[in-house]
């Protein structure tokens, strides 16, 4: 386990923690991604992962404060500037990109993988991920959901879920494992 992943597995419920109180403060503006009525996302999709998944739209999108938390590895994901985050079963995005039917469908391809790893994994698998050379954008869990998205882009229709499990079958042993974490999918 590398330095950065260390320090993680020590502050993992201070980022838990962070994620519950901005999930708490958001909850009364998230709506259901099922009431956007986006045309194509049904086709991807199964119906109770867009009534279950929430979006909440914002003028900036909210990225831990890691520095302060203790993790200053991470500071370039703290940093960056994204369109949409995921945490949990609830996604941020900027107001301005609302209508963006394609952001949408990448945060729930994150949506998915939190809920089929669980908070813990998820963070520590997506860590590991941010820890390799490439960085975010080598990260496996990030490569997926680029993947797909681009597929989604080009008209293609296909069921997500199960192409996002398999893929966390394959990748996120190792990830877990280089986090120094034993559960798999």
């Amino acid at each position: 386990m590398t330095g950065p992943l260390l320090q993680l597995a020590d502050k993992l419920p201070a980022v838990e923690h962070w994620i519950d109180a901005l999930l708490a403060q958001h909850r009364a503006a998230a709506v259901p991604v099922a009431s956007l009525r986006f045309e194509r996302l049904g086709l991807c999709y199964h119906p109770d992962t867009l009534q279950h998944a929430f979006v909440v739209l914002v003028d900036r999108v909210p990225t831990p404060p890691l520095t302060s938390l203790g993790l200053p590895g991470f500071a370039a994901f703290e940093h960056m500037d994204a369109s949409g985050i995921t945490y949990g079963d609830t996604f941020f995005v900027e107001r301005a990109l609302a209508q963006d039917e394609s952001l949408h469908f990448h945060e729930l391809v994150h949506v998915v993988q939190w809920r089929l790893l669980g908070a813990r994994d998820f963070l520590l698998a997506y860590a590991a991920g941010l820890a390799t050379p490439d960085g975010y954008a080598g990260n496996p869990l990030e490569v997926i959901a680029y993947g797909l998205q681009e597929q989604f882009e080009r008209g293609a229709v296909f069921r997500a879920e199960p192409l996002i499990e398999q893929h966390l079958r394959a990748e996120t042993p190792a990830l877990l494992a280089r986090a120094g974490a034993v559960s798999t999918p």
